[in-house]
């Protein structure tokens, strides 16, 4: 997977994170699985960051739960 393909989300997350102030997760305040993202950078072996231009939200997210649905050149 390389920064700027084309990708679908194959999973909905429950919480958008933790937040380190209220030692609580967050609720996901979007629906994301089936949509389209851009995918913007790996965090480790495991998981990359994926922006969602339709919502201005970007999510960190596991490669298996990632579809690549158009590479970049």
């Amino acid at each position: 997977m390389k920064v700027g393909d084309i990708v679908r989300c194959k999973f909905q997350p429950s919480s958008s994170g933790y937040n380190t102030k209220t030692g609580c997760m967050e609720p996901m305040l979007y629906h994301i699985k089936e949509e389209l993202g851009i995918f913007i950078g790996a965090r480790d072996k495991h998981s990359g960051i994926v922006f969602f231009p339709q919502f201005n939200y970007q999510h960190y997210i596991a490669f298996k739960s990632l579809e690549i649905v158009s590479e970049t050149g």
